[in-house]
């Protein structure tokens, strides 16, 4: 099967940077938005992008719609909104009365489980995959792809065929929550705000001994920051609660907080950092407020990194004894995702004596001081 025409389901940030990359691989894209306005900012941003390369001839390849019957002649139809699950299983059973048997669609499943998007939904199985595009969606080459075990062969490889003409790299990876991106970015997360909240540095020396030791352009405090503290929140917590509720990726109370404080990050110029013209301008100086031993204790960087990781490492571990990853696989999700220089085992191999765990002395318990 061979895809030429697409649909986007959504004219948000990830369907205007799906709708061009498409586009500018000669692919004819139709982008779908209830919202006029949402469309219209889309298709605005889209011919700028496109004009400041050189390329304005592609964005004749790009048709905005408000009726998703005009969806009928797509090969693919990928979901790029993100709404409650009861209003996509709705969407998802418009999309059925009206696309032709042969449609791929491609539901947005980078944390909530395939086969849990299936339930209660007309999309037939055998047609129906994950796309998990990684943002920036423009920049980022990682696309991981979710199939179920009722996936057809045939649909895999027209989407393998697909997201390779688009110059995307794609990962199969087995239906689960989280996929591997997401599930591995919650450790990482949360034990930067462990560090945080047990005195270990402030957000920028925590970032600092990150990049130094990992060779990383990015610490997690800077990523989470740019992701959304929000969105991460609600995708721990979601992840948290469809894996049975484990205690190691339980949310964190002081992301809670400064969430519920409207200090999301980049986007809302507040959030571990301050930010002016989408920089770092500054610490968020309420953080003493929220973190009680803020910066108390001084620790070495090869210390921090080691803590940073070794969750990481060992949620690596476990992924791919539950859905039968390759080590392959899981490092080349993340570093492409992370823009890691190295994937978790490797700087497992390469450093493993920095993950020996060491002996916790009571002088280590900040509350006994």
């Amino acid at each position: 099967m061979s895809i030429n025409a697409i649909g986007i389901l959504g004219a948000n940030t990830i369907g205007a940077g799906m709708a061009e990359i498409f586009a500018l691989n000669g692919f004819q894209v139709r982008i779908y938005d209830n919202f006029k306005d949402s469309l219209m900012l889309a298709m605005a941003k889209i011919k700028w992008s496109l004009s400041k390369q050189g390329k304005e001839e592609f964005f004749s390849n790009i048709e905005p719609v408000q009726d998703l019957s005009l969806f009928k002649g797509a090969d693919i139809i990928i979901e790029a909104i993100s709404k409650e699950l009861d209003e996509r299983r709705m969407i998802f059973n418009k999309l059925a009365s009206v696309v032709n048997p042969d449609c791929i669609v491609a539901v947005y499943s980078g944390i909530v489980p395939l086969e849990e998007i299936l339930e209660s939904s007309d999309l037939p199985e055998d047609k129906t995959v994950g796309f998990h595009f990684i943002k920036p969606v423009r920049k980022n080459q990682l696309v991981e792809l979710i199939k179920t075990d009722k996936t057809k062969d045939d649909t895999i490889e027209a989407c393998m065929e697909l997201l390779r003409k688009a110059h995307k790299t794609p990962i199969m990876v087995k239906d689960n929550p989280g996929a591997i991106v997401e599930r591995l970015l919650r450790p990482f997360f949360l034990s930067a705000f462990k560090l945080l909240e047990s005195g270990k540095g402030f957000p920028h020396e925590i970032d600092a001994a990150f990049r130094e030791v990992g060779k990383a352009p990015y610490g997690p405090f800077e990523m989470v920051d740019y992701m959304g503290l929000d969105a991460d929140y609600q995708a721990t917590k979601q992840i948290y609660e469809r894996l049975s509720k484990p205690e190691r990726l339980a949310p964190s109370d002081m992301e809670l907080r400064l969430v519920q404080y409207g200090q999301l990050g980049r986007d809302s110029t507040i959030g571990f950092y301050l930010y002016e013209d989408g920089k770092i301008a500054g610490e968020n100086p309420i953080l003493s407020n929220i973190v009680k031993y803020l910066g108390l204790k001084k620790v070495g960087k090869e210390d921090i990194f080691a803590e940073l990781l070794r969750p990481v490492i060992e949620e690596a571990e476990l992924l791919a004894s539950e859905i039968m990853a390759s080590e392959y696989d899981i490092e080349t999700a993340v570093k492409i995702a992370f823009s890691w220089p190295k994937g978790p085992f490797s700087y497992h191999r390469e450093m493993a004596t920095l993950f020996k765990k060491k002996v916790v002395s009571e002088f280590d318990n900040l509350d006994s001081f």
